[in-house]
């Protein structure tokens, strides 16, 4: 690439990059803050940019093409991440890493553009100046509640969620087992139907373990155990 890359108040955790005024970010950097390998944040990214090419979106507006040296001086690839990028990423991520990775891409996003816009002219007449604070406090109220609800979006259950969920699918399993609402030639003891349920569970959430269920999605989660039977 022929632009100069300028690193501008570089943080502990995200570097923003200013290239000739947009504002991006280093999937390397990425990368470490979700804790993935480069390799396969790479892949997910190629994987995303082949969705974006063989549409009417333009890749570019998400992600750059891009290379650096690494301490053998060989060139290795890597991208840079607009905005628009670090949402898409950020919106396939659960757990408190994807939270964090979402309030500092969006706190330090911020920060760039705040300093980049041209200093605001406060008005000399105090009504001016009201007007302007509200505008002000209007906008960070908007810009809070977005975070709110991107966080709201991808919190997992807690711990005290999680025990209701597991004495909710108990309860669930032995009023079934004592009822006679249960196949005992098929399920014949109650650690099976513990099985079952916490397989059929996983798959009608699409998580790896119910502790991955996400916060919006628990009273569903609960419903779904307070229905559920053996499929026979």
């Amino acid at each position: 690439m022929t632009d100069q890359l300028t690193v501008v108040n570089e943080p502990p955790t995200l570097s923003i990059i200013n290239q000739n005024g947009q504002l991006l970010v280093d999937s390397r950097d990425v990368a470490g803050m979700v804790g993935k390998e480069h390799k396969n944040l790479l892949r997910d990214i190629k994987g995303y940019t082949e969705i974006l090419d063989g549409s009417k979106l333009s890749t570019p507006n998400f992600f750059i093409s891009s290379t650096y040296r690494n301490s053998q001086n060989k060139e290795q690839p890597c991208y840079l991440l607009t905005r628009k990028g670090c949402d898409m990423v950020a919106n396939k991520l659960t757990g408190e890493k994807g939270v964090l990775f979402t309030a500092t891409y969006v706190t330090r996003f911020e920060e760039m553009e705040n300093q980049l816009r041209k200093q605001i002219n406060i008005p000399n007449d105090p009504f001016g100046q009201i007007e302007l604070l509200a505008a002000g406090t209007s906008n960070l109220n908007k810009r809070v509640s977005s975070l709110e609800q991107v966080v709201e979006e991808q919190l997992t259950i807690d711990y005290g969620q999680q025990r209701v969920m597991e004495k909710a699918k108990a309860k669930r399993i032995y009023f079934l087992w004592e009822n006679g609402h249960v196949n005992t030639e098929v399920h014949d003891s109650t650690r099976k139907l513990f099985g079952l349920l916490g397989r059929n569970l996983k798959d009608a959430f699409d998580v790896n373990s119910y502790r991955d269920i996400l916060k919006k999605d628990f009273n569903e989660a609960l419903n779904f155990i307070n229905g559920w039977r053996p499929m026979i």
